[in-house]
């Protein structure tokens, strides 16, 4: 049987192959054919940590994990099909392996998805909206930096400024994907961090990486984008081999709407950055794309309304479950006696036409079975009584006075009310026995003394034997 801990070894050692491999790739000149091959060297061991990693992933949760290897593969044919082209120094752009590198992003982003359904059960808007703000804030600046740049260059011929476009509208998507994770609940095992720290790399990477083709061209990146490219690898083949310890569902506190205070500081920042940009780049006098970057800080505002007023949703939905938590029995799940001292004031009011009774009912021996059966099994006679007593009560009212003490309250005729609570001692469950005492309620008596009275008439049947109904008598 697997252990729920994974070695450290296959991660120390990714990671040092990824970081030698880094440092190898950055010593030789960018561009020369013993870069390209120091580069590719941690590109292969990493794929095949991957692919060795991922059968080993308990089998419930390897699906996500499937979808990332199989992004590995497709990297690794790009990065192939890159070197060849490097080795024969090609010129032209786009490169064969781009196909690739663009296909990967598609199992990723499945990958990234299956494990974020993999880390909590429940589903909180407010986290999708999170993500949509900084992922929609990064697509704003993305396209007035990146995408509108390298679109509209007309020194590149059409494919050249798609497949230049194609990248970052790619990266905008794992930035939600990354945002999606960092925001939404769920557990974060050491797995978690890693992978969001590979895809951040890339996404850096890329950033980087097109401007630089904005910039000064070339098919040779730069060192620290190939670092940040093979520190991406290096993260992943780390996480697969973490993956071992499964993402349990991890419960989330709900109470303040999903938003802690740095939380809230990322997500002013990434909705107030696009205006920024528009007010720097104006006062700089630089061109502004201000229809770009007006229509982000529009539509950030509109997701920041809506994500008030998700807040505003679960304020009113917290405070409907608080309001019934405080009228409610805990462990019984009927009234309690905040409840019931309410519910007599009201019933007990001047100008009824009809009577109103009130009975109090105290299972019998009930310590005795609390002791010999222990107090599970006590709170299940509670529970099952107050049920049984409830059905049985109609349009009745019912209410936990305290410990086995219970209130009924009915309305009606003299007679059809003593039926009426009579009739409980027959439902008691699992064989036990209840003594009641029944009062009716004086016009002009305060409902505390009808109770009072009530509780004298259970005195009386207790003393009398128990598992009876004895009537208080009326008041002077």
């Amino acid at each position: 049987m697997l252990s729920d801990r994974p070695s450290l070894r296959p991660t120390v050692l990714t990671a040092a192959v990824g970081v030698a491999g880094a440092a190898a790739a950055a010593v030789p000149a960018p561009g020369s054919d013993l870069a390209a091959l120091l580069y590719l060297v941690p590109v292969v061991f990493c794929a095949v940590v991957v692919a060795v990693a991922v059968p080993r992933v308990p089998a419930g949760f390897r699906r996500p994990w499937r979808w990332l290897l199989a992004a590995q593969v497709l990297y690794l044919v790009g990065e192939l099909l890159f070197l060849v082209a490097d080795l024969r120094d090609e010129e032209r752009w786009p490169t064969p392996g781009d196909a690739f590198y663009l296909l990967a992003y598609v199992p990723t982003a499945v990958g990234l998805l299956g494990l974020n359904r993999q880390r909590a059960s429940v589903r909180y808007r407010g986290s999708l909206l999170d993500a949509g703000v900084l992922s929609l804030s990064a697509a704003t600046l993305f396209g007035v930096f990146v995408i509108l740049p390298a679109a509209s260059d007309g020194s590149q011929p059409l494919l050249a400024r798609v497949v230049s476009s194609a990248f970052p509208v790619a990266d905008v998507l794992l930035v939600f994907l990354v945002a999606r994770l960092l925001t939404g609940p769920g557990a974060r095992p050491p797995a978690f961090w890693l992978l969001v720290a590979a895809v951040i790399s890339t996404i850096t990477a890329d950033v980087l990486w097109n401007l630089q083709q904005l910039t000064v061209g070339g098919l040779d990146a730069a060192r620290l984008v190939n670092v940040l490219w093979l520190l991406y690898y290096a993260g992943i083949a780390a996480a697969a081999v973490n993956a071992r310890r499964t993402w349990h569902h991890h419960a989330v506190d709900e109470t303040t709407g999903g938003l802690t205070a740095p939380k809230l500081f990322v997500l002013a920042v990434a909705a107030v950055l696009p205006s920024a940009v528009l007010v720097a780049l104006s006062l700089l006098h630089h061109a502004v794309p201000a229809g770009w970057l007006a229509a982000g800080s529009v539509a950030l505002i509109g997701l920041v309304v809506a994500r008030v007023w998700d807040l505003l949703q679960q304020l009113r939905s917290q405070s409907r479950r608080l309001a019934t938590l405080a009228r409610t029995d805990p462990l019984t799940g009927i009234a309690n006696r905040r409840t019931l001292e309410h519910e007599l004031h009201r019933v007990c009011r001047a100008g009824r036409d009809d009577d109103v009774f009130v009975a109090l009912l105290d299972l019998d021996h009930f310590k005795a079975y609390n002791d010999s059966r222990g107090h599970q099994a006590g709170d299940e006679l509670l529970k099952a009584a107050s049920a049984a007593w409830a059905d049985a009560l109609g349009d009745g009212f019912l209410a936990r006075w305290g410990g086995e003490e219970f209130v009924a309250v009915v309305t009606g005729g003299a007679q059809d009310a003593v039926r009426r609570v009579d009739a409980l001692r027959a439902v008691v469950p699992d064989g036990q026995t209840c003594s009641i005492g029944l009062a009716r309620w004086e016009p002009g008596e305060a409902p505390a003394v009808t109770l009072r009275r009530a509780d004298g008439a259970l005195y009386a049947a207790k003393s009398a034997g128990r598992d009876r109904l004895e009537q208080a008598v009326a008041a002077v």
